[in-house]
């Protein structure tokens, strides 16, 4: 018989998988740059043109979503992305991963349904505004980055190059 696992709560949870996505991250940006970098900057047609681009949005949606939005930054939000060294990429990651654990540290009920006024420009150029809670902000996060790690997956596999994976059983609540 299995063992028997305790419930946990939506903030637990939270803090879980944003810990498990910066952790897993750092497996994704070093497999990354391990590729030659004519290659990782090549443009595929993907979501975004390169690999490196497509981390790059991960990195900026992560900032954007965990630290520009909750700190009443979005006017002033500078984007990650171009044609960034190594070194610079490592920062960027870093500076996220610490934005995004203290974000998960500070959760509590109340913040979890906290609401934020988000204002943005769409694809088309037109101007929007709408409202949504932290909560929702949090799962949508982990969302995107799951969705762009399968695409950078695919892109690894295309080059005959082991994706980073890493099971959910690594993280802080797998039992």
């Amino acid at each position: 018989m299995g063992r028997k696992t305790k419930m946990v709560d939506e903030i637990e949870l939270a803090r879980a998988w944003v810990d498990w996505l910066v952790n897993t991250r750092r497996d994704y940006l070093d497999s990354l740059l391990r590729l030659p970098r004519k290659e990782r900057l090549r443009d595929r047609g993907a979501s975004f043109p390169s690999m490196q681009d497509i981390f790059l949005h991960i990195l900026d949606n992560n900032a954007w979503w965990f630290d520009s939005v909750p700190n009443g930054r979005q006017e002033t939000h500078r984007e990650i992305k171009g044609s960034l060294s190594d070194a610079e990429i490592r920062r960027q990651a870093r500076r996220v991963a610490q934005s995004s654990r203290r974000l998960a540290r500070s959760l509590t009920p109340t913040r979890l349904n906290q609401r934020y006024v988000i204002r943005g420009t769409q694809g088309n150029g037109k101007p929007f505004e709408m409202q949504m809670n932290l909560r929702t902000i949090i799962w949508h996060v982990v969302e995107e980055e799951l969705q762009h790690r399968g695409e950078l997956n695919a892109l690894f596999w295309q080059q005959d190059v082991d994706a980073p994976t890493r099971a959910w059983f690594s993280s802080a609540l797998a039992g």
